[in-house]
C-alpha cells in the first residue's frame, strides 16, 4: 500500500487534496481538515491584547467525532499546563500564585474530559452560540461544571454572543 505510506501524510498535513486524487476522504484526514478548515467559517476571529487570532468555533466542533473532540479538549488542557510550565520561571515569585489560581480555573480538574464534551456540546446546540470559539465554548462548560449560578451562566453566554455574533444571513433575492 504505498499510496496510503505516502500520501496520507501529505493528506494530513494538507499539503494535497484527497478529491484531488479521485477518493473519499479517510477519517483521520477529515478530523484534521475540521480543525485546520480550508474556509473561514469554522473560524472566528479574536484578539488576545493587541495581537488577532483565527479560532476554531462551533461549526469545527460539531462537524467532530467524539474521540477527537475529546483529544480536543486535553490538548486545550495540555496547552494550558505547558504555557504555565515556560512560564513559571519567567516570572517574579510572587506571580507564581496567580499563574496556579488561573491554571487551576482554566483546567478540568474534578471533571472528566468526557463531562466537558457534553457541555461544549450542549453550548452548541444554542445556533446563536455556533460561532463563539471553542476555547470560550471550553471555558462557559467549565464555569457550568463549577456550579456557576444559572444568573451567571447567562450573563457569560450572552457576552459571548455579543463579542461573537453569528454572521448575517444571506438575502434570498428573488428576481421575478
Amino acid at each position: 500500500m504505498k499510496f496510503r505510506r505516502f500520501v496520507m501524510p501529505a493528506l494530513l498535513a494538507g499539503c494535497v487534496s484527497l478529491a484531488a486524487l479521485g477518493g473519499p476522504m479517510p477519517a483521520a484526514a477529515q478530523e484534521v481538515q475540521a480543525l485546520n478548515p480550508a474556509s473561514n467559517d469554522m473560524q472566528t476571529q479574536g484578539k488576545v491584547g493587541d495581537t488577532a487570532y483565527r479560532w476554531t468555533n462551533g461549526r469545527a466542533w460539531m462537524s467532530l467525532n467524539d474521540d477527537a473532540k475529546v483529544a480536543m479538549v486535553a490538548g486545550l488542557e495540555q496547552g494550558i499546563i505547558l504555557s504555565v510550565r515556560e512560564n513559571w520561571k519567567a516570572v517574579p515569585k510572587e506571580s507564581q500564585q496567580e499563574i496556579t489560581k488561573t491554571a487551576t480555573r482554566l483546567t478540568v480538574g474534578g471533571f472528566t474530559f468526557d463531562q466537558l464534551v457534553l457541555q461544549i456540546d450542549n453550548f452548541y446546540l444554542m445556533p446563536g452560540d455556533i460561532n463563539v470559539p471553542v476555547v470560550d465554548a471550553y471555558m462557559f462548560a467549565l464555569t457550568k461544571l463549577k456550579k456557576a449560578s444559572d444568573d451567571q451562566l447567562k450573563d457569560l453566554a450572552n457576552h459571548l454572543r455579543k463579542l461573537y455574533p453569528p454572521p448575517p444571513m444571506p438575502k434570498n433575492e428573488d428576481k421575478h
